[in-house]
């Protein structure tokens, strides 16, 4: 009886932590989340489901109790579960014209609706919702004006510098060090936890003083904010930078972010291959990108289907001019029809074959994506078929 009690009771344990990962959904009323979105300055996450919705049942049961899922949505709105059927969800349902389930909605604090989206998803797929969600919620122009006509109290570029942070504004990080010329000693007063909490929300970019405080100060952090959340902030603050030498073409700007995410990340994973990938392609150098290439798939594998197509796509929307990346891009998605097998991989195939002026190749390719078309009933991979035949025939003329 003992050892049934004590694995009841692992059980339910185990169930408590997990829901503890996930999504903590707010339980109170419209009108009391409405009024927390506008004092915390953070939209409503609504999910609008109904008791007999089956995608509704999988996103509870499996997506809103993952921890990455809770991390990111605890921190970044106010969450409520609503039956679209009963009580107040029926007002939202009409008033924000939901007519599918799912719905996931996302509204500020005065009721507006900022963004919808229907249907379940996996994991990123949800996450990355949330994050366009957030790029559409620019509440900064209620500050600009007073920023404009001269307001430079600490309250006002605290806010101000917050809002412009989560819209991704240009000159985000210009009132944000603003704001900090107001917190000296910094050693000090970067430890409070409202500037904490600044500190997380406006170190968007690696190559900033304010993403030096939040290493300085993720300890202090990690009391407030969970650890994987601060990684994933860093992670993303990186990426900004990586983004920022690409548009520069700035090699020590790219190499500043792979340094400050092998510095403070204990595994950053593939970032550095990742990123010079990135950099390689966005500044069109073939040749470093080829050789970004074969270090990558020496990471993941050399005979990894999907990796190996997803370069090929990659070069043909980047290098389609380049006669040795597309020559590189044949043998990769090569490896990837042989390995992976797919209708679409064979297709890339066919078309990088047609690129290098491999006729009689992509004809015989396109011997086996037919018998794979018929296979599947693919009208979309038959039209792409057709237009490859008549662009072979027209160059074979």
């Amino acid at each position: 009886m003992k050892n049934i009690f004590t694995a009841l009771l692992i059980l339910v344990l185990g169930a408590v932590q997990l829901q503890a990962e996930g999504i903590e959904f707010f339980e109170g009323s419209w009108k009391e989340a409405l009024e927390k979105a506008e004092k915390e300055d953070k939209l409503i996450f609504v999910d609008a489901y109904t008791t007999w919705c089956g995608p509704c049942k999988r996103m509870a049961k499996d997506i809103f109790p993952l921890k990455e899922v809770g991390e990111f949505y605890n921190a970044n709105f106010i969450n409520m579960k609503m039956d679209m059927e009963k009580g107040e969800g029926r007002t939202i349902r009409s008033k924000y014209g939901v007519n599918a389930f799912p719905t996931f909605l996302f509204v500020n604090g005065s009721g507006e609706l900022q963004y919808k989206n229907k249907g379940g998803k996996p994991a990123p797929a949800f996450i990355k919702m949330g994050e366009e969600a957030l790029k559409r919620f620019d509440n900064s122009g209620q500050f600009a004006e007073k920023y404009e006509e001269g307001d430079r109290s600490p309250e006002l570029l605290y806010k101000y510098a917050i809002a412009l942070a989560k819209a991704n504004k240009e000159n985000k990080l210009k009132v944000a060090n603003e704001y900090l010329k107001t917190q000296k000693p910094l050693s000090v007063n970067m430890k409070k936890e409202e500037n904490l909490k600044f500190l997380y929300q406006c170190a968007t970019e690696a190559d900033s003083r304010l993403f030096s405080l939040l290493i300085d100060n993720k300890d202090a952090l990690a009391k407030t904010v969970n650890g994987d959340a601060i990684n994933d902030r860093i992670k993303k603050a990186c990426e900004n930078t990586v983004k920022k030498a690409i548009k520069y073409n700035s090699v020590e700007l790219l190499e500043e972010a792979k340094t400050k995410m092998t510095t403070n990340i204990k595994n950053p994973g593939n970032f550095v291959l990742e990123s010079d990938l990135a950099f390689y392609e966005g500044t069109e150098n073939g040749a470093l990108f080829i050789k970004a290439a074969d270090k990558y798939l020496k990471a993941v594998g050399k005979n990894n289907a999907v990796e190996l197509h997803g370069l090929a796509a990659r070069a043909i929307n980047y290098f389609a001019d380049d006669a040795k990346v597309m020559a590189k891009a044949m043998q990769w998605a090569g490896k990837a029809a042989e390995n992976g097998g797919t209708l679409e991989y064979v297709l890339t195939l066919a078309n990088l074959q047609y690129m290098n002026k491999k006729y009689p190749q992509a004809t015989k390719t396109l011997e086996k994506a037919a018998t794979l078309i018929e296979k599947e009933k693919n009208k979309n991979a038959a039209r792409t078929f057709d237009l490859l035949q008549r662009k072979i025939k027209e160059a074979t003329k």
